[in-house]
């Protein structure tokens, strides 16, 4: 086993670990529009959130304006509408940017969001060096798993390392991207790809900014990852272990990196959704605390916890506060949270990531021997595996059936689907700002970084779709591609 701080960094990044700083509590919120999104997140600070998550709809998603006809139904449906940098602010009224950090969960218009959040916080008088957070930015899991593209894969990932590199040279805390496993176990993945997938997914955003002259130290640094965490509580905190290990050894012997930031893998958690069930709804509350578990016992910096509503509506706020009041039981009521790497040296864990270890490396081999991420979702040949094993997971064993419902469990279900707010449609006020879409336009189709222009038209007022539209390439398919939630 090995030491906390040190590398490998199985043991955990940090050599105090929970001791003096506990993980960052951060809830997934968005709804509908942006003033009750706003109050969503100022509930959430008040119940002791100590960091915003904000999740957007599928037109957002979309690169699609909630006026445009291909957005109608699902504006707000999935999150929060956002149109322009007016509708980002107000998500953030009254909140000040430079003392919270945000993750934005956001891939193809993330380039866009960045300009908006950009301008917001230059609008409200915030330096926007002084931002703090992350963006998913992260398409090579859209393409593989929950396929919310907007352009091909190419220029998809040209625009996701144009939000990369924007962020090293002028936003010191804002991370670019977040490397995502967890997407691809969502939909179907077993453990040790999901694991494979967000350090495959590293490495192919690594050599792409290491392409435009950066060093994997420079680069590294500024990596977040996303991974989930399942029912098997040992095995889950195990994963943990196993990620960093692989991923620092493979960034020293492969890439030549010498800074240990660069070395440390980062990890979000997001307890998994697919281990929700709708019917006895109270019964996710156990599932979630468990999965919450896995993940402290892995030494995770950052974890979302699944309200027990998930499974059928946006969380309410009853959903939302038990969601929260979990992390605060984990980290104040019991000791999960005053050891240091409290399963160091436990021989069941030690068997566990000899074993995930040796997958996950031939997973890894096995993508590379197929050209690398890139290559495997150009042939097909990773969605495939995927999908079999998807077909290997029944999910939720307990309380999936009508039989096990009591009455009164099913009247609440249906005054709550009943009584959950509709979908809020608006037509986005234009405004003329065809200079600054002409200089979009054309850094898109010269190849050079589009933040400095996309951060022009953001003040301009551009709509997303405006902005979109500019970006589009002249050969690509006029509609947006792809469905998808969060």
């Amino acid at each position: 086993m090995g030491v906390p701080g040190r590398y490998p960094f199985d043991a955990g990044i940090h050599p105090t670990g929970y001791t003096t700083k506990v993980w960052t509590m951060r809830q997934l919120a968005g709804l509908r529009s942006a003033t009750t999104t706003n109050e969503r997140f100022k509930y959430l600070l008040g119940l002791g959130e100590t960091g915003l998550s904000l999740a957007f709809d599928l037109p957002t998603q979309l690169g699609l304006d909630p006026d445009d006809p291909r957005a109608f139904g699902e504006v707000g449906r999935t999150g929060v509408s956002i149109a322009t940098v007016d509708d980002l602010a107000e998500v953030f009224r009254d909140i000040p940017l430079d003392q919270v950090s945000v993750s934005m969960t956001i891939n193809a218009t993330a380039p866009m969001l960045l300009a908006m959040w950009v301008v917001a916080a230059e609008e409200s008088g915030v330096d926007p060096a002084k931002l703090r957070g992350t963006l998913q930015n992260e398409m090579l899991k859209e393409f593989l798993a929950r396929k919310a593209f907007v352009f091909d894969i190419d220029t998809s990932m040209r625009y996701s390392l144009d939000v990369l590199e924007h962020c090293i040279h002028h936003l010191p805390g804002v991370n670019g991207v977040s490397l995502s496993g967890g997407h691809a176990r969502e939909a179907g993945a077993n453990r040790s790809l999901e694991v494979a997938c967000g350090i495959a997914d590293a490495e192919t955003y690594l050599e792409g900014m290491m392409a435009r002259g950066l060093s994997a130290d420079a680069v590294a640094r500024r990596f977040s990852f996303i991974f989930g965490a399942h029912m098997e509580l040992l095995a889950e905190a195990a994963k943990y272990r196993v990620a960093r290990s692989v991923y620092a050894r493979r960034l020293k012997e492969r890439y030549g990196a010498t800074d240990e930031r660069a070395m440390r893998m980062r990890i979000q958690v997001n307890t998994f959704g697919s281990a929700l069930a709708q019917q006895e709804p109270l019964n996710n509350v156990v599932r979630a605390t468990l999965q919450a578990l896995a993940a402290v016992l892995g030494g995770v910096q950052s974890l979302h916890v699944c309200s027990f509503d998930e499974a059928h509506q946006t969380p309410g706020e009853l959903g939302a506060r038990i969601a929260l009041r979990t992390h605060q039981i984990l980290a104040h009521e019991t000791d999960v949270a005053r050891h240091v790497d409290p399963l160091g040296g436990s021989a069941v864990i030690e068997q566990i990531t000899a074993e995930l270890t040796a997958e996950v490396e031939d997973w890894l081999q096995r993508i590379e021997d197929h050209g690398g991420m890139l290559g495997c979702i150009r042939s097909g040949w990773l969605e495939g595996e995927v999908e079999e094993l998807a077909y290997r997971d029944g999910g939720p064993s307990v309380g999936v059936t009508d039989e096990l419902r009591s009455d009164l469990e099913r009247e609440i279900l249906r005054r709550e689907r009943h009584e959950a707010p509709q979908a809020v449609e608006r037509t986005t006020e234009r405004r003329e700002c065809g200079a600054e879409l002409a200089r979009l336009r054309e850094a898109a189709l010269s190849g050079a970084n589009v933040l400095p222009a996309l951060i022009d038209a953001a003040r301009a007022r551009a709509t997303i779709g405006e902005m979109r539209e500019a970006m589009t390439p002249e050969d690509s398919l006029p509609a947006a591609a792809g469905t998808g939630t969060v």
